[in-house]
């Protein structure tokens, strides 16, 4: 039986997901402009992408909802509630703005017009002010807690429970994306948070991975 880390969470690995988000989402519009209209082969990779996306901030949220968030609010004080509240609200914001963007997604792909190309793109830089006020506030005001209140095992969990959320075949992707920037501090954060031997081979295979797909996804047509 595994030892328990009863030790308190470090959230700091939490810098690295957010600078993917910000990144790959900050891209975005641009990527889906440069997209010639009716050129359905491009639009279909793009799509592809973008739903990707989605699907990832909708795993990472769904996973802080459901295992992060109640520990949280029965744990600590009453200011630590309306913080809570705080990450529930603009969740909810972000994530109707996502099924927005999917609705979006959804036509362009069956279109390849320019006109469902630019209110996809469009659609998208309304996304970002919420998202990354989101991401700024969990950073500034909830990562503090999550350390104060969770332990380390409790906080990998967070971390595991999303990533059992994405597709297997999309995980060397994800890594690839996560690893980009990381530095050796968040890297080991994420060794000590995932299985050894998934970290391993996914921190050598995943960053192999995200160049051929990134290939695939910002060539130049």
């Amino acid at each position: 039986m595994a030892k328990q880390n009863t030790r308190p969470a470090d959230s700091r690995d939490m810098y690295a997901v957010h600078t993917m988000f910000r990144r790959e989402f900050g891209v975005l519009p641009a990527l889906i402009r440069g997209v010639s209209a009716h050129d359905r082969a491009r639009t279909q990779i793009v799509a592809d992408h973008v739903a990707l996306l989605v699907d990832l901030l909708h795993a990472h949220h769904r996973s802080e909802d459901d295992h992060c968030w109640p520990k949280l609010a029965s744990r600590g004080p009453g200011d630590v509630a309306p913080i809570v509240e705080l990450m529930r609200s603009q969740h909810q914001v972000v994530d109707a703005a996502l099924q927005t963007m999917e609705q979006r997604t959804a036509l362009w792909r069956a279109s390849s017009s320019a006109a469902d190309r630019d209110a996809l793109a469009d659609c998208i830089d309304d996304i970002l002010p919420p998202l990354c006020e989101h991401l700024d506030a969990e950073e500034q005001k909830m990562l503090p807690l999550i350390d104060r209140y969770l332990t380390a095992d409790e906080w990998a969990e967070v971390g595991n429970k999303g990533l059992g959320n994405v597709p297997r075949t999309k995980v060397p992707v994800l890594f690839g994306m996560l690893l980009q920037e990381a530095s050796g501090q968040h890297r080991a954060l994420f060794r000590e948070a995932i299985t050894p031997p998934v970290f391993a081979m996914m921190s050598r295979v995943g960053p192999i991975v995200l160049k051929r797909y990134q290939r695939k996804v910002f060539s130049a047509r």
